[in-house]
């Protein structure tokens, strides 16, 4: 919401210190700037435009600016004799720091600038047709030299205020008025509006029949003209970022902005009754808006209705079927007050937000809505002729009533640790327009009507706190008898966070919420979770992997030309009665590059096993891998399923090139572990003395079948020797012409060691043949001399 020094001044005695007030005890601001930057700009009067005598596209111009008369050299091709037009004098500051200097162009002197809007900083999309290719003009007579920001009401300051979901109540210059005078003690202006109207009465008739709408008005006015806006009119949508179209729209966006009290006006010629009635929709009711797109309704949504068939949807867009066009002439103008979580579904599931919907969502004022039909009916009146019908047409469903809240008279002083004392409370009550019943220990308030995010007594507590002055609540120390520790699960977790970046992984944080679709593309763990009240389509299921995230990682730093991306992230999953938490890890490009020897280490498979490997060997875990293709977003060939005490915890592998292409990723590599019982394994710490004993060293090489795991073969090596072996590793894995077709040599190194005493070679020879036995018998190896 965007406030403007101008509009402000209606209805208060703005203070100094507005910026700092806002700040401190309204609401944050994320902007404090001028309306519009430029310096020294005048209005003058052209006297003399000719034909610049070496350039076919420029003029030469006198002007009157008031207290002279200088010579400019203007471009455009619409600059004219007689006109009221901005100039820039020698020494204007423009918007982007541009100076006007005096100049020669063409050898014609020019001693300044007639402006366009363009060069004043208007953005392109909220000029008006008319002057999008050349120079601003007035288009009525104006005092030469005076200020011309003030004659385009652009003087002053606007305010960008970064609003939360519940302070409905600041989206308008009105309400923030209001807030404004509870929190400085300062009168506010209520606007009123005498309508004259015809004797001839409203002849429409207004019928509720759904519990979305509680209130429902309706003014008949006709004889319309319609034109273009008074630039104070323009001035002050552009200011709040709205583009002006003519004054019939731009009244109901300027009542919208000032007040906060949506209107729709509807062609009443194209109603085809004189009858309104509010009702649900129709599962499967088709419409057209006003945009051209066809809309299907649900029962959800609510209508407007001629009585026989939709002509608006509630709260949100018009349909093309009464739309107020150039012929328009008579409109039936609606202020309505309708629910917010059902014009809250309907915006979110149609795709259509607007400025109107958006308060209608937060909720506005039910008591308010005639004061809007009231203004924007005195300015048809004023600024398009109209001559209005007498009566409202008028339907209450329910009116919305403020909560009854109780309080204890010490639970201020109890909660915010400050003594206020009754009277001053009581004074605080009175700013904030709060109605106070006094009785026995507590006192009974009743927030205004526009105040319905005002429900319990924290919130009550809040006000205060901020009426008082956060600033001005001293800061104290709590004791606390106990300290705080960090639980076992918490410090191994974070752990491995420390140790995944010590290896140079960066931790991101991904978005929990996906789009349905998206949820479990990768991996499915059960029903999936969706929200209730999304945001949007696009963020409305919970994951069930942490894969897309990380994947999304990456596609948006390569699509930056950052190949090289080596992530990590822990985080919750979710699926229906369940949640868990997982580690995802993910590299793409060079892990390590020697650019002076022109050599690098790509990201690969072993790389990112490793890295596991090393992470949870500090708490003495290790992984077993067992081959799979039961991931189809991995490579067939290059997969497998990390297992921790013969349970399946996660998987590890390399992005399948065609996922690769669907996501334009490089070559990727991926695994995700369910941490959720790994870190809550009990731990022995096992300390063992270094043996003072030699170890002996033997190499045994055999040949299996290509189709045996090598991991396999391991593990029946240590289950063999288990109490001696110390270290077990592989240097050389053979296929070629001295091995038969379907077979392969394996090259182990095996340590042995006993704590107790000294091997002798005897003795290594027995496990050695041990070992060769039960690979001989159980997985037909032969050993290879």
């Amino acid at each position: 919401m965007i406030i403007t020094e101008k509009l402000l001044k209606e209805f208060i005695d703005i203070p100094s210190d507005i910026l700092e007030v806002t700040n401190q005890k309204i609401i944050e601001v994320e902007a404090f700037e001028k309306v519009n930057e430029s310096t020294n700009l005048v209005i003058g009067k052209v006297l003399t435009c000719e034909p610049h005598p070496n350039s076919d596209h420029l003029n030469l111009t006198t002007v009157d600016l008031g207290d002279r008369i200088e010579k400019i050299v203007c471009g455009a091709s619409n600059v004219g004799k007689d006109q009221f037009v901005v100039v820039a004098q020698v020494g204007t500051i423009l918007p982007g720091n541009f100076e006007i200097k005096q100049s020669k162009i063409r050898g014609e002197e020019s001693n300044g600038m007639i402006c366009s809007l363009q060069e004043l900083g208007f953005e392109e999309k909220l000029i008006p047709e008319a002057y999008k290719d050349g120079i601003y003009y007035f288009p009525q007579e104006m005092e030469v030299g005076r200020p011309a920001l003030e004659a385009l009401a652009l003087e002053g300051w606007k305010m960008t205020l970064g609003l939360t979901p519940n302070r409905g109540d600041l989206l308008s210059v009105y309400g923030f008025a209001l807030d404004l005078g509870s929190v400085t003690n300062t009168k506010v202006k209520t606007p009123s509006y005498q309508i004259k109207t015809a004797t001839t009465k409203n002849p429409f008739e207004v019928t509720i029949d759904s519990n979305g709408c509680g209130r429902y008005s309706a003014r008949y006015i006709d004889q319309i003209k319609i034109k273009e806006s008074p630039w104070w009119l323009k001035s002050a949508l552009i200011a709040n970022g709205m583009r002006p179209i003519n004054n019939v729209v731009d009244i109901s966006n300027y009542v919208l902005i000032m007040l906060g009290t949506p209107l729709h006006m509807f062609d009443a010629d194209k109603i085809g009754s004189t009858k309104i009635v509010v009702r649900d929709a129709r599962d499967d009711e088709k419409v057209i808006s006003l945009d051209g797109q066809e809309r299907q309704l649900t029962h959800d949504d609510v209508v407007i209705t001629n009585g026989k068939y939709p002509i608006a949807i509630a709260g949100v867009m018009g349909l093309e079927n009464t739309m107020v066009d150039d012929k328009t002439t008579k409109v039936l103008l609606e202020a309505a007050y309708f629910e917010p979580k059902r014009i809250q579904h309907t915006s979110k599931r149609l795709g259509l937000r607007s400025d109107s919907s958006l308060r209608f969502e937060r909720g506005i004022d039910d008591q308010r809505i005639e004061l809007g039909l009231e203004l924007a009916t005195s300015l048809l009146i004023e600024l398009a002729e109209a001559t209005v019908y007498e009566g409202i047409s008028l339907a209450v469903d329910h009116t919305l009533e403020p909560a009854l809240i109780n309080l204890n008279k010490s639970y201020v002083q109890d909660l915010l640790g400050i003594d206020i004392d009754h009277q001053t409370l009581l004074r605080y009550f009175s700013q904030l327009n709060y109605k106070v019943k006094e009785k026995d220990d507590r006192f009974e308030i009743t927030p205004p009507s526009y105040r319905q995010d005002i429900k319990i007594p924290a919130d009550i507590l809040e006000e205060i706190a901020r009426i008082h002055g956060l600033n001005v609540i001293p800061m104290k120390q709590e004791h606390v008898e106990t300290l705080g520790y960090l639980t076992s699960k918490q410090k191994r977790e974070r752990i491995i966070k420390h140790h995944l970046a010590s290896l140079g992984l960066n931790e991101v944080i991904t978005y929990t919420l996906k789009s349905p679709d998206e949820a479990n593309r990768y991996i499915k763990l059960g029903e999936p979770l969706s929200l209730l009240m999304p945001l949007s389509e696009d963020r409305k299921v919970l994951r069930q992997s942490l894969v897309n995230g990380l994947l999304e990682t990456i596609k948006y730093n390569q699509a930056r030309q950052a190949h090289q991306v080596h992530i990590f992230e822990i985080g919750h999953v979710f699926a229906k009665g369940l949640e868990k938490n997982h580690l995802g890890i993910a590299l793409t490009g060079t892990w390590h590059n020697q650019a002076w020897a022109k050599k690098g280490l790509s990201s690969d498979f072993y790389i990112l096993k490793g890295m596991i490997d090393e992470t949870f060997s500090r708490f003495k875990m290790s992984f077993d891998y067992e081959v799979t293709n039961a991931f189809d977003f991995l490579h067939p060939y290059r997969q497998a399923n990390m297992i921790f005490n013969g349970q399946i915890v996660g998987f590890i592998g390399e992005l399948h090139p065609k996922e690769a292409k669907r996501l334009d990723l490089d070559q990727t590599f991926i695994l995700e572990i369910d941490l959720s019982g790994l870190l809550e394994v009990e731990l022995e710490n096992l300390y063992q003395m270094i043996s003072k004993y030699p170890s002996i060293e033997r190499d045994l090489a055999v040949v299996v079948s290509e189709e045996v795991e090598v991991a396999k073969m391991m593990a029946l090596i240590k289950q063999t020797v288990r109490q001696q072996i110390k270290a077990l590793s592989i240097f050389d894995v053979y296929q070629g012409s001295h091995i038969e077709k379907g077979m392969k040599s394996v090259a182990f190194n095996l340590v042995f060691n006993d704590v107790n005493k000294t091997l002798e070679s005897e003795e290594v020879d027995k496990l050695m043949r041990k070992v060769i036995i039960r690979l001989e018998r159980e997985l037909n190896a032969k050993v290879r001399s």
